[in-house]
């Protein structure tokens, strides 16, 4: 069916998108999600998207992650499901989420509630409003019992955290708390005012500590009202239905919920792909040479720089950078080495293709040396002929909608959060150091005359560590991200990695002649009921693709399986719709099929020990392999 949604809208045009059905339909789903602003139509769109006919439509799409989210809180949140359910959908996610109800947060998760808990979810998302915290206090205007209350509840939330993670698991999600304008005007006195929001700050402060926890995120209140409009529910909508937040407010907490199950599932963008005319500098320089582009000291120059600036500090912290731009590559090249107000530098982007080719096959090219996919990039251009036609040709790139004014270009584009982790690594912070160290290592590739005189020249070395405080965050991090080399497709969260009673993790690093890797790969290692060793996921970082350091991994696990007496090692592999290139990875190793049950597409393969693959000669393992150790 055809719309236009020029004419009709992006709702109208949903709901025929929805009402023709077909799962080719979703991209452009997507897109007309992110084009949905007012808080009423975004509802409005989730509720469309939780109707049976849709769930079923999206269940069948390829490509949307599932993901379940429990919500709690203290006040009606009722509108938050279909909120979190359009946001999500942009993001590429297909969310299940279960509501436990007014006001039962606390009861919830003391009495086991068996719908959370047969939930089975990923993220537990408690949202309070004060009324959770002067529940707690017998005279509301005495400052002095607010204030102890203030410093108790931190402690008090952290223990329902934990109570909350033991009765039904998953990732917890709090947020600080606002104080209303009824709880502080009725204070008269403005000493004791100031005391109060004294109070409430070191509150806040406390609860937003709780985010040192394993598998706890803390939401900032102010990063939601700074996006909401008005924070508070209308005073009759507070009387009539229980709200204390507005739909504004509800509609930016389910927003930052969506970024956070994202993060969770990996599904984030990596790459920040530029223009150069317009966007990192005003003006054209090839018209106006070097020279006379626009760029730092006063408007519109300053501009430009602060987005320079936000690249520059999106890179620190793991994000690649790429150039796109239609323009003579000598000239732009020049600029960018030399003009001194620029803040990025030649060595600061991983890819650059500077020509007249269309900007979708240059995003392609892109793609592919970086070896990621495109729903990966994140494009960024101040001309809107070219944002529209990267939708229509590459709709897996999220292409960002810049505001007209170059002022608003740097906040527009981090108020986003395409790129948000839930915590950072070594390897994020060296991802552009290691983008270089591939480029040499291509090159090395080229000038050797076979792949065996080229791997055997990288001199690699590779070594195993079992999960530890300094690793755990990166294991989460590579099965959350990790989507060619995954063989189960399974993606432990922080909350399962490490957990008693689950299976053993492990991360393996790589360095060579180069430069060092990083942790480039995890695995996690149970056991069977016969006392088989079970390799129940395997996942490996694309930047050491056809070097054999997944054979080796393997061939050192079947080894100290075999060590430590085990009858046999297991393995799985799961098709998704990215792993194909590994379907024999299993079998070509010399394990056997073992057959699935009818219609599961599942594959178990399981491996005697007898006769395990020789490890690869050219990788240097400075590991035992009495590392592996399964309980």
């Amino acid at each position: 069916m055809s719309v236009d949604v020029a004419v009709a809208g992006p709702a109208a045009g949903l709901r025929a998108l929805l009402r023709s059905g077909g799962t080719d339909n979703v991209p452009r789903i997507r897109q007309l999600l992110g084009e949905i602003t007012d808080p009423v139509e975004l509802e409005a769109a989730g509720a469309l998207l939780r109707g049976r006919h849709s769930r079923a439509l999206l269940g069948e799409a390829a490509g949307l992650a599932a993901t379940r989210v429990a919500l709690l809180g203290s006040s009606t949140l009722d509108p938050v499901p279909n909120l979190l359910t359009a946001a999500a959908l942009r993001r590429g996610l297909r969310p299940q989420v279960q509501p436990a109800g007014f006001n039962r947060w606390q009861l919830a998760v003391r009495s086991a509630d068996p719908d959370l808990v047969g939930l089975q979810p990923r993220l537990v998302a408690c949202l309070l409003d004060d009324g959770a915290v002067f529940a707690g206090v017998s005279d509301p205007v005495d400052v002095g019992e607010v204030a102890e209350r203030c410093a108790a509840f931190p402690a008090e939330l952290a223990d329902w955290a934990d109570a909350c993670r033991e009765a039904v698991g998953g990732l917890t999600v709090l947020a600080t708390v606002p104080l209303s304008p009824l709880r502080r005007h009725s204070v008269v006195s403005y000493a004791a005012r100031a005391e109060l929001e004294a109070a409430w700050l070191r509150m806040n402060a406390g609860i937003a500590d709780l985010a040192k926890k394993p598998s706890t995120v803390v939401l900032a209140a102010s990063d939601l009202s700074a996006t909401a409009g008005s924070t508070f529910a209308s005073d009759r909508l507070r009387h009539a239905a229980g709200y204390a937040y507005s739909l504004g407010y509800l509609a930016a907490y389910a927003e930052e919920l969506a970024r956070v199950a994202a993060a969770d599932l990996g599904r984030v963008g990596k790459c920040l792909v530029l223009d150069l005319d317009g966007t990192l500098w005003g003006g054209v320089v090839g018209d106006d040479g070097a020279e006379g582009i626009r760029l730092g000291g006063g408007y519109p120059g300053s501009a430009h720089a602060e987005l320079q600036g936000l690249a520059r500090d999106l890179s620190a912290q793991g994000v690649i950078l790429a150039i796109s731009s239609k323009n003579e590559e000598r000239i732009a090249a020049d600029a960018i080495a030399h003009h001194p107000e620029m803040r990025l530098r030649p060595e600061s982007f991983a890819a650059a293709r500077i020509n007249w080719a269309p900007k979708a096959d240059n995003v392609r090219a892109i793609a592919e040396e970086l070896n990621i996919g495109l729903d990966a990039l994140v494009f960024v251009d101040d001309n809107p002929v070219e944002r529209d036609a990267m939708r229509a040709l590459a709709p897996a790139v999220a292409t960002v909608r810049l505001p007209a004014e170059p002022a608003g270009y740097a906040a527009h584009l981090a108020a986003r959060g395409d790129f948000g982790t839930l915590a950072s690594t070594a390897e994020d912070r060296g991802r552009t150091v290691m983008y270089r160290s591939e480029a040499r290592r291509k090159e090395f590739g080229r000038a050797t005359a076979t792949l065996e005189e080229y791997l055997a020249g990288l001199d690699s070395r590779l070594s195993v560590e079992p999960l530890s405080p300094v690793t755990a965050d990166r294991i989460v991090q590579l099965f959350a991200k990790t989507n060619q080399f995954n063989l189960t497709g399974v993606r432990y969260g922080a909350d399962e990695v490490g957990r008693a009673g689950g299976p053993a993790f492990f991360g393996a690093r790589l360095a060579d002649r180069f430069g060092d890797n990083g942790l480039i790969a995890a695995l996690a290692l149970g056991r069977a009921p016969d006392g088989a060793w079970s390799i129940d996921n395997f996942v490996l970082s694309c930047r050491v693709f056809d070097r054999a350091v997944e054979d080796a991994l393997v061939g050192l696990v079947l080894r100290a399986a075999r060590d430590q007496g085990a009858p046999a090692v297991l393995g799985g592999y799961r098709p998704t719709t990215k792993n194909a290139r590994f379907a024999d990875f299993y079998p070509r190793l010399g394990f056997d099929r073992v057959h699935p049950p009818d219609q599961d597409p599942a594959a178990r393969y399981r491996h005697r020990l007898d006769k395990p693959a020789d490890l690869p000669v050219w990788l240097e393992i400075t590991t035992d392999r009495e590392v592996f150790r399964v309980p």
